[in-house]
């Protein structure tokens, strides 16, 4: 059986390059090299569950992870354009919507901006998105 995993993160990095006014994306495992002064976001998957939705001879199975998404902003001018970077990001992932993508659908269980911080030469707010799926 192959993963579903290539999937989920189709899903769900479609549907952040679909954010309107957004800056460039990092991509994981993807050649990128931030410009100082320029804003930026960081995408990660990260898988944390993987286990039978029900007991029995294959079962469905359920999936959970995190998209963690930072923002990184130029520092040294406060938080605000990183807070408004992750406002637009939470919006998008909005809890108990769906993200679709060729025959899967990923639901979105949460999005919340994380502690923000220092980063070389820019301010990075993370902005956590939980996801289930059952397949």
């Amino acid at each position: 059986m192959a993963s579903i995993y290539p999937e989920i993160r189709a899903a769900l990095e479609v549907k952040l390059s679909q954010i309107s006014g957004i800056p460039s994306i990092a991509w994981e495992n993807v050649n990128f090299s931030p410009t100082t002064g320029q804003s930026y976001v960081k995408a990660r998957l990260v898988p944390t569950v993987r286990e039978p939705a029900v007991r029995g001879t294959n079962p469905q199975q359920y999936y959970q992870g995190i998209f963690r998404v930072d923002c990184y902003v130029p520092d040294d001018g406060g938080p605000s354009a990183a807070d408004e970077l992750a406002d637009k990001i939470i919006e998008a992932f909005d809890a108990t919507t769906d993200v679709a993508n060729g025959d899967i659908i990923v639901s979105i269980r949460y999005a919340e901006r994380d502690l923000g911080n220092l980063d070389g030469p820019f301010y990075m707010v993370p902005v956590n998105i939980g996801w289930y799926i059952y397949a």
